[in-house]
């Protein structure tokens, strides 16, 4: 590109205007006041000559105002300019162009200062005069240049309204002057003149300036008509992008064109339309030099909400623009924009209810057709206008019945939507004809879409494509994306038609003489689409075929053939799950359905899984209708499925009761084989079953789990004969010799199982039922060692969470029985108790009462004392816990979550003023965990900051340590605004162990001051920070500086983990480029031991000033050291890795028996103790 002052001296005759005040010069002046001193401020030391004339143009229209007592008002420059420009047009001695130029670039920007009304009527109509004697001056050496003449018709444009738009005469020679530079050949006078014109057309609001203004259009357009219909029919041979018609007359052609797309909408209704049927005539089948511009302005037609009695002429657009698509050779942009505006000329027709939809969209879907083979993108793009077509014009409702089909009724008879539909089908049969192969998907889909709108329709009017599609499944070879999505759009004709009608047409049959079957194809197909069929059809049809599978496989034997029989005999039974998918007769059948049920679960193992699903599905679907079970999961379909199933209408509620009815009197007897069944089998075969013994336990009578449990318990005696719970002894667990591990024994083994068991009762228990659960899980708790407290866990769990009369009437007893046993060792039973513990803690802090906060600080205190636990799993549950307590409080309804979520945070602050260091870093640690997902937390309760930030003058390592953690959060997740707020507490108080190299506390530091400046920036830290640490400060921020150079590929959203990656001696020893590595070693050698003596000597001096708190000696060689563990929990816990003897003494003390030490201190609680005495952790 040139510079400016180039192209003025290419157009030959002015300096250009600055090209800031081109386009929207009124943006840079309107604050009201001088604009001439406003020019002066802003290019008084520009050199550019443009901006030099500029000012002197002002400066001279100033003093004129000041001679003759007039405000600097953009009124009255406005005024003066005008008054200049009418007498040098007058004079003999015209300006210069270079005086004119900066006199029409000063114009333009006060009078876009210029407020409404600003200028009179009379006084506008005579500037616009004299513009446009300006901008007549075109022959010889008075040709304007560009910049000149873009200027004055953008004045032309404004003060356009000014004028009074309702007389047609005043604003006649401002029109005709704006359409003529439309089409001129300089772009910006042209685009400028286009936008002006576009603005004034819509000013026009009298019917008869409406039609003036339109005539004037007509006029102008009638003058390149010939012309136009030359280069409508001379077909472009090059390529579309190359076409530049090289004669001025064929550009200015396609210039009026473009007037005409965006006068079009302001034209009267009259004009509009003939202008609109001569600009029809130029489109043909054949891409030529206006093509584009003509469906740019078939686009501004159609777009045009009332464009009178159009319903013609939108049925020629449609005629003329399917032959364009259809046609060979066509430009591909071209047609994708001509495809979208038959859509849009459809949806025309459509929403003004004319007939003429349904006669164009067999014709529309043809030509649509044709280009579903083409490229990629184009498929794409035409197969999402075709469904879309499918979506918005085909009326399910208006399509014939079965009953209609099945009467062979005639098609004159059907609908103009199912005949539209037929047609349809019709081009997209003729698309598969000419495919070679498996079809794109594209063409898949839409066949997938009109099979599901069509729906038992399509058995008639697809009944060749889908023979085509089975062909291409049996016969076809393709990649397994191109076959999973044939056997897709197949699975869309099972939806459509069932799959009764699919066995019809393609039934799965055996021979009798060599075994060979026909169609078995369609099983996986069936097992992934089966939806709302029937029962009786899976018991009428497919377990007879099932069993011959099996009985042809028995007489096989156990050759390859007799296996390959077997699986599919297997395959048939498995049909069972899609069967039980919203089947229509659930009430009607499912008695019957259950005796054969029963039958298979006794006699085949290989069916229980799938059995254990159906029955899942069959319940979940109907109580899910009914609404007594919310957010049921629906059975095993895929997410595509879920997508064609959800247009899909489920059983009313009415037929919902009679299916539970039909279900919970039918299920008894399965659930008992269920039962017995889970009790049998191995562990990896239980999942399935106990979702089902769940789903069936809910629906039947309460009496009759009771009964299966009761029994189970005497099975394995672990009831008395006066029906007491049975004591377990020693014997019955043997220890291991070499890891000293308990090994169950078989009855302990039952125990875990009836466990397990009884946790798929719960939901559907009674009272009764529930009570015998829990002193089942009592016993369990008492007399094991770990041993199944997993599984009593859970138990304990579910009763919370269903039966909320529990948590309330057995709460204290709860308690007790938790809080007595040791905290586990193993995460997976960790994670139950901690579960119980979350039920309980919310329930506690929603019933407030001081007894019970007081239980609440022991659920508490264990929570705090595991996040400081040696292990990482049990420090994790810890976290998850508290993340889901305080989600759960946060949650609930507004004014008691806010309530009892603060509620939680003022006990765990209660922590913070402790005696042991090992329960307030624990409770640092916790803070830290809920600031990191909730950082409005701080600003909610705004002493929390200080008082953290206090425990920094404490003498305990692991206190400062989880104290810094937390500032690293707080730094790390706070907005940036919100942090600025928080500086002056937080530097200030972290600052003084940047002095202490000892257990890395100056890399913390750097740390959080480095996330500090990356977020608020240096100024900002600087200025809160104290004096004498003001060098460390430059320290940092020059070392941050240095390895945000080095390092590639980090950012802005560096984490704090990242930058403690980066800390220590080795990035140290990287800034020192220019010594070698064994220079290095030295140097950091005597620096580390220079270090060590002014630390020494420093310390206790900054201690008594309120530094570092005394207890603290620095090591220097320390000072650099990495951390272990890098990760977020490690660095709000203050695990760095190995643990101190001394801090598992410490827990010991605190986790002690019977006083509950490390609560608060105004609080102490005797822990009851039933069973064996247990001594707690």
């Amino acid at each position: 590109m040139q510079p400016p002052r180039k192209r003025a001296r290419q157009d030959g005759q002015d300096a250009e205007m600055p090209p800031e005040l081109e386009d929207r010069p009124e943006e840079l002046f309107k604050d009201g006041s001088d604009i001439c001193q406003q020019l002066m401020d802003r290019y008084a030391k520009s050199s550019a000559p443009q901006h030099r004339h500029l000012i002197a143009t002002a400066a001279a229209t100033r003093a004129i105002l000041s001679a003759e007592s007039l405000p600097f008002t953009p009124s009255s420059y406005f005024a003066a300019a005008m008054a200049n420009l009418e007498n040098a047009s007058s004079s003999t001695k015209a300006l210069s162009s270079t005086e004119t130029a900066a006199l029409m670039s000063f114009l333009v920007i006060v009078i876009a200062a210029v407020p409404p009304r600003g200028i009179v009527t009379p006084r506008a109509r005579e500037a616009v005069e004299v513009l446009v004697r300006l901008v007549g001056k075109q022959d010889g050496e008075e040709t304007l240049g560009v910049s000149t003449v873009r200027s004055a018709v953008k004045c032309l444009g404004i003060l356009l309204g000014f004028c009074d738009v309702e007389d047609w005469n005043s604003v006649n020679l401002g029109f005709e002057t704006l359409l003529k530079f439309s089409v001129d050949k300089r772009p910006k006078v042209r685009r400028c003149a286009q936008e002006c014109l576009e603005n004034s057309f819509k000013l026009l609001r009298s019917p008869a300036a409406v039609k003036k203004a339109s005539k004037l259009v007509i006029s102008s357009f009638k003058n390149y008509i010939p012309l136009a219909d030359t280069l409508s029919s001379t077909p472009v041979a090059d390529e579309p992008k190359d076409e530049s018609p090289s004669k001025s007359e064929h550009v200015e052609v396609l210039h009026m064109l473009n007037v005409v797309r965006f006068t079009l909408p302001s034209l009267s209704a009259e004009a509009r339309l003939k202008i609109f049927l001569e600009v029809h005539k130029f489109m043909s089948s054949q891409f030529s030099i206006l093509t584009r511009h003509i469906l740019k302005i078939i686009e501004a037609f159609l777009e045009i909400p009332k464009a009178g009695d159009a319903l013609q002429e939108s049925e020629d657009i449609i005629v003329s623009l399917c032959s364009y698509v259809s046609s060979n050779g066509n430009p591909v942009d071209t047609v994708i924009s001509a495809a979208n505006l038959l859509k849009a000329a459809m949806d025309k027709l459509q929403i003004e209810g004319s007939e003429l939809r349904m006669k164009n969209l067999p014709t529309v879907c043809r030509s649509l057709a044709g280009l579903l083979t083409s490229e990629s993108d184009t498929a794409s793009q035409a197969s999402h206008i075709f469904k879309e077509l499918i979506t918005h014009h085909i009326d399910e409702k208006t399509l014939p019945n079965d009953s209609q089909l099945s009467e062979g009724e005639d098609e004159s008879t059907w609908s103009s939507e199912a005949r539209a539909g037929k047609a349809m089908c019709a081009a997209l049969d003729n698309v598969l004809e000419t495919c070679k192969g498996i079809p794109n998907e594209h063409i898949l889909a839409i066949i997938s879409a009109l099979f599901l709108k069509l729906g038992g329709c399509s058995y008639t009017c697809m009944k060749s494509i889908l023979f085509k599609l089975a062909d291409l499944m049996i016969h076809g070879s393709g990649d397994a994306s191109g076959t999973d999505l044939l056997r897709r759009c197949i699975g869309s004709a099972v939806i459509a038609i069932g799959p009764e009608k699919m066995l019809t047409l393609f039934p799965i049959s055996l021979h009798d003489k060599d075994f060979s079957y026909t169609n078995f194809w369609l099983v996986p197909i069936l097992k992934d689409h089966v939806i709302g069929s029937s029962l009786n059809y899976y018991m009428e049809h497919i377990v007879p075929l099932a069993k011959s599978f099996q009985q042809a496989s028995r007489k096989v034997g156990k050759s390859e053939l007799g296996k390959d029989l077997k699986n599919r005999a297997h395959d048939l039974w498995k049909l069972l799950t899609a069967f039980c998918r919203h089947p229509a007769d659930t009430y009607k059948q499912f008695p019957r359905l259950a005796e054969l049920l029963a039958a298979l679960l006794r006699k085949y193992a290989f069916i229980r899984e799938s059995v254990a699903l159906a029955l899942k599905v069959l319940v979940n679907e109907n109580r899910s209708i009914l609404g007594s079970k919310k957010g049921l999961e629906q059975s095993t379909f895929s997410d595509e499925f879920m997508v064609e199933f959800q247009n899909l209408q489920p059983h009313s509620t009415k037929t919902a009761t009679k299916n539970m009815k039909a279900l919970s009197s039918s299920s008894i007897e399965l659930l008992q084989i269920l039962s017995d069944l889970f009790i049998n089998s191995f562990p990896g075969k239980r999942s399935l079953l106990k979702d089902a013994i769940g789903c069936l336990a809910c629906i039947v009578d309460s009496s009759v789990t009771k009964e299966i449990f009761t029994s189970s318990l005497k099975k394995f005696d672990f009831l008395t004969s006066g029906g007491e719970l049975q004591r377990l002894t020693d014997s019955d667990a043997l220890p291991d010799d070499e890891q000293g591990v308990m090994i169950p024994s078989e009855k302990y083994r039952k125990r875990f199982v009836i466990m397990e068991l009884a946790s798929c009762f719960v939901e559907g228990a009674n009272q009764e039922l529930i009570e015998s659960i829990f002193d089942f899980v009592k016993q369990t708790f008492q007399e094991t060692n770990d041993l199944g407290h997993g599984e009593a866990y859970h138990a304990l769990r579910k009763i919370l969470e269903e039966h909320e009369w529990f948590r309330s009437s057995h709460y204290g007893e709860l308690l007790d029985v938790l809080l007595c046993l040791k905290t586990p060792t193993d995460a997976t039973i960790l994670n139950g108790r901690f579960a119980c513990f979350h039920i309980l803690m919310v329930h506690t802090l929603e019933m407030n009462l001081e007894e019970e906060n007081s239980k609440a600080f022991l659920i508490l205190n264990e929570i705090i004392l595991t996040l400081k636990d040696a292990k990482e799993e049990a420090r994790k549950e810890a976290y998850d816990i508290l993340l889901v307590i305080s989600s759960s409080l946060r949650n609930r309804s507004s004014v008691i979550s806010d309530s009892l979520y603060h509620k939680l945070i003022s006990m765990i602050m209660g922590y913070l003023s402790g005696s042991s260091p090992h329960i307030t870093s624990g409770a640092v640690s916790a803070l830290s965990v809920m600031l990191y997902k909730d950082t409005d937390m701080c600003l909610s309760v705004p002493d929390l900051v200080p008082s953290i930030l206090s425990l920094l003058q404490s003498k305990a390592v692991e206190v400062v340590k989880a104290v810094l953690g937390f500032v690293k959060v707080l730094v790390s997740c706070m907005p940036t605004k919100d942090l600025q707020n928080l500086l002056n507490e937080v530097v200030p108080s972290i600052i003084p162990w940047s002095s202490v190299s000892r257990h890395h506390f100056r890399s913390k530091v750097t740390v959080i001051l480095e996330i500090i400046i990356r977020k608020c920036g240096f100024a900002a830290i600087g200025s809160v920070i104290p004096e004498k640490y003001k060098g460390f400060l430059k320290t940092v921020s020059e070392n941050r500086n240095n390895k945000t150079s080095k390092e590639t590929g980090t950012g802005d959203t560096e984490t704090a983990s990242a930058d403690l990656r980066t800390s220590g001696p080795q990035k140290r020893r990287h800034n020192k480029l220019g010594h070698s590595r064994e220079g290095d070693g030295l140097v950091e050698h005597k620096r580390r031991k220079r270090e060590r003596k002014d630390d020494n000597n420093t310390l206790h001096s900054k201690v008594s000033r309120g530094g570092a708190p005394r207890g603290f000696e620095k090591v220097g060689n320390n000072e650099s050291g990495r951390s272990g563990n890098r990760n977020f929990r490690g660095a709000i816990s203050g695990q760095n890795g190995k643990r101190k003897p001394g801090d598992m003494h410490k827990k010991q003390q605190l986790e002690g028996k019977g006083k509950g030490k490390g609560l608060p201190a105004s609080i102490s609680h005797k822990r009851k103790k039933f069973g064996r005495n247990q001594q707690k952790k």
